[in-house]
């Protein structure tokens, strides 16, 4: 599965947009959803490892840097 971001342009054409999402959506080509653009998005899982492996080697991180990375 592949996940694309759009920037819509136009606000006035707004509605035609969804209306092709939600079509496309209908015929089980895309999963369409909406999202808030300020959410945070979760750590990956090579993130993660990374952030595990170098904790090991001496705290290059804070608590508050570790959970800012991680978004929790």
């Amino acid at each position: 599965m592949k996940t694309f971001k759009i920037n819509l342009i136009e606000d006035f054409k707004y509605d035609k947009l969804i209306a092709a999402l939600q079509s496309l959506a209908d015929e089980g080509i895309i999963v369409f959803e909406e999202t808030n653009e300020n959410e945070s998005e979760p750590a990956t899982e090579d993130q993660v490892q990374e952030i595990i492996e170098e904790s090991e080697l001496g705290p290059y991180y804070t608590e508050k840097e570790a959970k800012d990375i991680l978004n929790l």
